[in-house]
């Protein structure tokens, strides 16, 4: 069962986290209007301050999409 303030915890992370990245949020809004589709390659490169880096990718399914975009509205993407 889900705890309730631990969602509350989260929601006000969540909160905190846009205010200091206003543009997040709509660049993840953009990439997944324009390219989110079955097919394509999510490609994600990490970098530390210490300057050291970790890259991964992950070509996306028609489940992967559809997963992603569900999440978007849960976050009030849509």
């Amino acid at each position: 069962m889900k705890n309730p303030a631990k969602l509350l915890q989260l929601k006000k992370q969540y909160s905190a986290f846009l205010d200091r990245h206003p543009k997040f949020m709509r660049y993840l809004a953009y990439i997944t209007d324009h390219y989110m589709e079955e097919g394509a390659v999510l490609d994600v490169t990490v970098t530390d301050a210490a300057g050291k880096s970790l890259h991964g990718n992950a070509k996306l399914s028609a489940e992967d999409v559809a997963f992603l975009q569900e999440v978007r509205r849960m976050l009030g993407g849509e």
